[in-house]
């Protein structure tokens, strides 16, 4: 039997006490976090052995006994403990993308008011509508789902004002014979449509964040009118955030609709490679990249294909899809202001982004008959998942 990980995400019901003790744990978590950098910083800066999260750890009782930083006692240990983690897995992150030349940014501080969060790595329950949070005790919270599975951890964040839960669960789970569908396909993703499939289905890009922008701008403009500090830019602050808040909702819905369509109606998946965090650094479509997300939705099809036993093959990002013809195999040049693809060997006359959507399908089928149906010994940078 197979053991998914599936995420739950809540928003609390909290009233001035429940968030000043939320707020209260965040900056303990905050404080260590950016105590332990700190000294990470000096024995770099010293060329010292950088000290390990035992190492870290050991200090917090010394902490908690000290009169400067004995509010630390009112935290849960593992709370503090987590934030230490996450720092030693951030710094593991940084120096292992190094030695393969990626970039991955050093860790930086954290900021008061910026993304506060905590988490506990386990001693989570819940019943009857209300999370029971180790020293803080039991929190109301909407109800919106049931909870699948075992609860394993939980995360506490501030976003957009309010306070949500995320619970990770461990879910068994076997994918079911019924599920399979026998088909393939090919998808090419875009600007003016999100998605074009080899079987010629049109993912329509609905630009959520360009239609907000009106409403963006006049809600920073009077961000910025404001008293940085002040009640009435805490205020603002809340407003120019809730809109960012309702772009994200609004896009992640729609990828998950879209995603999960995709996943059950296809076997094999075969998207390319792309390097978006690169593509991103274009000035005129940065903008639209993000707003489109493209990263986001092939993660999406990432956990869903290995959620309902199906595959998902990443061909190289260098193949010519655009330029190729589907048919003859020609290559040809195709600036983007062209949207129809017409071959001239061949004389094909196919919507430019359908015609890729098919090459992108034939690579990713060329690349599993090389597997001979594994990731084992894939060539390039193709990549398959599900198997």
């Amino acid at each position: 039997m197979k053991v998914m990980r599936k995420t739950f995400c809540f928003r609390f019901k909290t009233n001035a006490t429940v968030e000043n003790t939320f707020e209260h744990y965040a900056g303990c978590a905050r404080f260590v976090f950016n105590r332990a950098l700190a000294l990470v910083k000096q024995t770099l800066d010293t060329q010292q052995k950088m000290p390990s999260f035992f190492l870290l750890a050991n200090q917090l009782p010394q902490l908690k006994k000290s009169s400067e930083t004995a509010w630390l006692e009112t935290v849960h240990s593992q709370i503090l403990q987590q934030a230490l983690k996450d720092l030693c897995q951030a710094l593991k992150n940084f120096f292992s993308a190094r030695k393969r030349k990626k970039v991955v940014g050093f860790p930086q501080f954290k900021k008061k008011g910026k993304r506060d969060s905590f988490r506990y790595p386990q001693s989570i329950t819940c019943s009857n509508g209300k999370f029971f949070l180790p020293k803080i005790g039991w929190v109301g919270y909407y109800d919106s789902r049931p909870i699948e599975g075992t609860i394993k951890q939980a995360t506490i964040k501030k976003k957009g004002g309010h306070w949500y839960i995320c619970v990770l669960c461990e879910v068994p789970y076997t994918p079911s014979p019924e599920l399979r569908t026998g088909k393939t396909v090919g998808i090419d993703l875009g600007l003016k449509n999100l998605a074009a499939l080899s079987d010629g289905t049109v993912v329509e890009n609905p630009k959520y964040l360009n239609k907000a922008l009106n409403k963006l701008e006049k809600e920073q403009r009077s961000l910025s009118r404001k008293k940085k500090g002040s009640n009435n830019w805490k205020k603002q602050g809340k407003k120019v955030a809730k809109v960012h808040i309702h772009v994200s909702n609004a896009r992640n819905d729609f990828l998950h609709k879209q995603s999960t369509t995709i996943v059950k109606n296809h076997d094999i998946i075969v998207v390319e490679n792309l390097s978006i965090s690169g593509m991103i650094q274009n000035r005129r479509l940065s903008r639209a990249i993000a707003d489109a997300g493209w990263a986001r939705f092939v993660s999406f099809l990432k956990y869903k294909t290995d959620w309902f036993g199906k595959s998902l093959i990443q061909i190289d990002r260098f193949m010519p899809s655009s330029k190729q013809c589907s048919s003859c195999k020609g290559i040809q040049d195709m600036p983007l202001c062209v949207r129809r693809y017409v071959c001239t060997v061949c004389g094909l006359d196919m919507d430019r982004d359908l015609n890729a959507s098919i090459n992108i399908r034939a690579a990713g089928l060329a690349v599993l008959n090389a597997c001979g149906g594994n990731s084992t010994g894939c060539p390039g940078e193709a990549r398959i998942s599900g198997f």
